[in-house]
């Protein structure tokens, strides 16, 4: 059985532009196929006691909650998994992407470069030099031309391609996810698979 993990969303509790209240994601995530979802919001990544809380509050045994966070380098968005809640805090929005990358992944970090094609939040021609680690092809917030150009990205710098709702709205969350071959427990086996190039992107909503 493939596993579906949204792997991109933002809940207002701490995303001022999202209408998702947290209460409400793991009921909205199960009735939409999903086995997991990690949180990302804006420069702010839930602690563990957070994550913990909201899972008792669920009552979904078996059900994954992580968190990354989603950082704005001056390039572009950058969403970031595998760090400990306080570097969420470590640069101010608006930093360079390389210096930012470089930090990150010093660190152990996985970064994917979120909707490196939408119009007015893209990316330039020298996204390749920056060193990301995969690229964020499907989404709520990307059109079928903007999420066609993003695949074509990945594939010419030789990238993983994923997929997220990027959901600000309920309705929106599982829309797009990735589907995983093998079990996915925590964040570690998240990187891993993705590193591995063991998952592949999946359109939930036409």
């Amino acid at each position: 059985m493939s596993i579906l993990i949204d792997i991109h969303l933002h809940t207002e509790k701490h995303s001022e532009c999202s209408r998702i209240d947290a209460s409400k994601l793991v009921e909205r995530a199960v009735k939409a196929g999903l086995h997991g979802v990690i949180i990302t919001e804006h420069h702010y990544q839930w602690s563990l006691d957070e994550l913990e809380e909201l899972n008792a509050e669920a009552r979904e045994p078996g059900f994954l909650l992580l968190a990354g966070f989603e950082y704005s380098a001056r390039q572009g968005d950058i969403l970031v998994y595998g760090l400990e809640a306080v570097q969420s805090e470590r640069f101010a929005p608006g930093e360079d992407a390389r210096e930012v990358l470089s930090a990150f992944q010093g660190d152990g970090a996985l970064c994917v470069a979120a909707h490196p094609t939408r119009a007015g939040l893209s990316y330039d021609e020298n996204i390749g030099e920056l060193g990301f680690d995969a690229l964020e092809v499907r989404s709520v917030n990307l059109k079928p031309h903007e999420q066609r150009l993003a695949a074509g990205l990945a594939t010419t710098l030789g990238l993983p391609a994923l997929a997220a709702s990027d959901a600000h709205r309920l309705e929106d969350v599982g829309a797009h996810a990735l589907s995983f071959d093998a079990p996915i427990q925590s964040m570690a086996d998240f990187l891993r698979a993705v590193r591995e190039g063991r998952c592949q992107p999946v359109t939930r909503n036409a």
